[in-house]
């Protein structure tokens, strides 16, 4: 999904910071947890549809989260900062910026990548390696589709959780 369009309002100073608080407690930014609030709450609306069938075996949830991406087995060992953007039980999509010089290849056998993230309400780092699947741009940024292919039985538990609630 494109973030090519801002929108700004005007609230009071009680919510200013109530959102900051959360924003600090969630380790994001504060136009992420904004954006998180607003999607919770078109899940939640009855009559709000989709705008595309979900197709795939597990279901992506919308995630907003900072994470480390680094190169398994190659060169170019230093990590890269990135969003996970969403995450089901078997993939996850990430943006990275599109000034990024990097030797992930998609469906490589031997592109293989490490992943680590927050998960909201859970306060140690997820690990997951992956092996890239789709990369497309998006305006100024560069879209990974991975699938999950390792990750130690207390970051696969903390997913599970996260996802099932």
């Amino acid at each position: 999904m494109s973030k090519s369009i801002t929108i700004c309002f005007r609230t009071s100073e009680e919510l200013r910071h109530a959102i900051e608080l959360i924003a600090k407690e969630e380790r994001r930014s504060v136009s992420a947890t904004i954006e998180q609030i607003l999607y919770k709450h078109l899940e939640e609306r009855k009559d709000y549809k989709p705008v595309q069938q979900e197709n795939r075996r597990y279901p992506r949830k919308m995630i907003t989260s900072p994470a480390l991406i680094t190169e398994i087995d190659s060169e170019n060992t230093s990590p890269k900062v990135g969003i996970v953007v969403d995450i089901s039980l078997n993939g996850l999509q990430i943006s990275i910026p599109d000034n990024y010089q990097c030797d992930i290849q998609e469906d490589g056998e031997t592109s293989r990548i490490s992943i680590v993230f927050a998960l909201p309400d859970y306060k140690r780092p997820i690990t997951m390696q992956c092996i890239p699947k789709r990369m497309y741009p998006s305006g100024n940024e560069t879209r990974i589709g991975a699938s999950l292919i390792d990750t130690d039985f207390a970051s696969c538990q903390a997913l599970q959780n996260y996802l099932v609630h």
